[in-house]
């Protein structure tokens, strides 16, 4: 596969662990500290923020085997598909967990 569609499927399965995570209401309760004052804060865009913060921090997460397995040597190919890997295994946690 190509790294393009590998990065796309990587970024599609942490926007869906975005939505589904458990973490999402531990995110959503510290809105006050992360959300700026000149928003108002409803339903919508709180859940909007956390649901980004979560989906990034599972992009963050996931990419850390990955350069882990690229400065050991590693094809891109290969390292991104165990960054898809390990991106999906907390998909697993956020589904099943």
């Amino acid at each position: 596969m190509q790294p393009q569609t590998l990065f796309v499927a990587i970024v599609c399965v942490c926007l869906v662990n975005g939505l589904i995570s458990p973490v999402l209401p531990v995110v959503w309760s510290l809105h006050p500290i992360w959300l700026p004052e000149m928003v108002r804060p409803n339903n919508e865009v709180v859940f909007y923020g956390a649901s980004l913060i979560v989906s990034t921090g599972t992009l963050l997460l996931s990419a850390v085997p990955a350069a882990i397995a690229e400065r050991s040597g590693v094809p891109l190919p290969v390292a991104m598909m165990a960054w898809l890997a390990c991106a999906a295994g907390l998909l697993l946690i956020g589904v099943f967990g």
